[in-house]
């Protein structure tokens, strides 16, 4: 009887940048291998801007020539209701250009530390092998950038 491999095969892009650290042979990622794959490629997605406005993004078509996040200078890290449409930005982005999560769930909340800035926190399920398994992310949003990091 066959053996069921509890692995992910490595990102072409991550292989092209000779990020294959995470993998012994190069084609196959671990269960922490593919944590940091997904957090390598969610900050790349959430670190570039896309030029469109935040209205703009939720309602257009998904294509390639939107990917990152739209201009987000208008939303203040004060407001609830410019919180919950981070929450949808950010949701919306990964649903697009994330592929390998499901069941994405995104909660944006104030960063009590710092006024400007707000903190999310993105939890989701991802196949490994032929096993779903769970994933989270926190998130640290401002207006100059994006910091992702595996959530312990």
């Amino acid at each position: 009887m066959s053996k069921a491999i509890a692995a992910s095969i490595v990102p072409f892009f991550d292989r092209l940048c000779g990020l294959a650290s995470a993998s012994q042979d190069g084609r196959m990622l671990d269960a922490g291998g593919l944590q940091r794959s997904l957090e390598l490629d969610l900050a790349r997605l959430f670190n570039t801007r896309n030029g469109l406005t935040v209205e703009e993004f939720l309602s257009c078509e998904p294509s390639v020539l939107h990917y990152g996040l739209p201009d987000s200078l208008s939303l203040s890290p004060q407001s609830q209701v410019d919180l919950d449409i981070w929450a949808s930005v950010l949701q919306r982005c990964v649903e697009m250009f994330e592929p390998r999560l499901s069941h994405v769930r995104i909660e944006v909340k104030a960063d009590r530390t710092r006024p400007d800035a707000a903190r999310a926190t993105l939890a989701a399920a991802v196949m490994l092998g032929r096993q779903l398994c769970r994933v989270s992310f926190d998130v640290a949003l401002n207006s100059q950038a994006v910091q992702v990091e595996a959530a312990a």
